[in-house]
């Protein structure tokens, strides 16, 4: 069972209707391309490390993929307590191989699969860069006439042309349950090939971002380009008359900016650190007094509090740290 290097999608601003095009679902979980060779079955992430061992409920995918040999693509969630993806409980599994652990782990956050692609079936190689390469909807119809689906192996749903109500219906879910139980859209061309490890304009995907003000209270070592300089904040949110890590933004920073804020924190220095309770923060290069805000932009929040994926956007000198307390 040959590895696949997943496709990837480019990164939209605003979902859109167009008949060219379909939309699914954009999963809070973790990519998953499944291979079928006989009677076995292996799950591989993306980066081609095998989790297999980790979802035990999908050990028997074999039996959910009509042909012989099978490679489908998809995404890992975890259910919490509502029956609906959690982000938080899919983390705990991740790096879990105990299997003492992962059972238990298992009956507390049961993993499904949604399966959305197909990149192979027996000989015939689907991608792009095979003989037999398939379009959109041919893969889709491919698809949904070899997977056998249940409740641990589900076929994601797709509806056609439609992106702005299908974005609209995923808001409403994760506002009623009161997380990020979907990350956005992804917006599909019908004509277009899967292109493994490509970032094409075939597929575009739409992510709900939040965003907020927090303290400044240091920054990172640079690297590469910044090493002279800075590789982002460290983020700080008031609370209980305090501050508490929240995590770091290093994104969203364009040259000038970074050295204007870099050449600001300087003078800022301090060797007491804003939080006061032991807080660690990985590749700290100096704290700084609490006295700026800026206003990030990120993705979900961690049950440990921390954000997912903070952006950086701008300092906000209208505001000081009393003011969003």
């Amino acid at each position: 069972m040959d590895s696949v290097n997943p496709m990837l999608a480019q990164t939209g601003d605003e979902p859109f209707d167009n008949p060219d095009y379909i939309y699914d679902l954009k999963f809070n979980g973790m990519r998953i391309v499944g291979h079928k060779d006989g009677g076995s079955a292996r799950l591989q992430g993306r980066s081609g490390l095998d989790y297999t061992a980790q979802f035990p409920e999908l050990f028997g995918l074999a039996k959910n993929i009509k042909p012989q040999i099978a490679s489908i693509d998809g995404e890992m969630v975890c259910l919490g307590a509502d029956g609906l993806p959690d982000f938080n409980a899919l983390q705990q599994r991740i790096g879990q191989t105990n299997p003492i652990t992962v059972k238990s782990l298992m009956e507390r956050y049961p993993a499904v699969y949604n399966v959305f692609e197909v990149a192979r079936v027996d000989d015939f190689d689907l991608t792009a860069g095979g003989e037999a390469k398939a379009n959109q909807m041919q893969r889709r119809e491919i698809l949904e006439k070899i997977l056998i689906p249940d409740d641990k192996v589900r076929l994601s749903p797709y509806v056609d042309g439609s992106g702005i109500e299908l974005m609209e219906q995923v808001k409403a879910i994760n506002d009623k349950a009161g997380r990020q139980v979907f990350d956005g859209v992804m917006a599909k061309t019908k004509s277009g090939l899967y292109t493994p490890g490509g970032r094409g304009s075939a597929w575009t995907k739409f992510k709900i971002p939040h965003y907020a003000n927090y303290v400044i209270c240091g920054f990172t070592k640079g690297t590469g380009w910044r090493e002279d300089s800075m590789g982002g904040v460290v983020l700080g949110q008031p609370e209980n008359g305090g501050l508490r890590w929240v995590g770091c933004a290093g994104s969203g920073f364009q040259y000038k900016q970074l050295q204007d804020l870099y050449a600001t924190l300087l003078p800022l220095r301090t060797e007491e650190s804003p939080f006061g309770n032991g807080t660690k923060v990985p590749k700290l290069e100096s704290w700084v007094k609490p006295v700026l805000v800026c206003y990030v932009k990120y993705y979900d929040i961690t049950k440990t509090g921390h954000l997912i994926w903070p952006i950086f956007q701008h300092i906000q000198p209208m505001f000081t740290p009393e003011d969003i307390a």
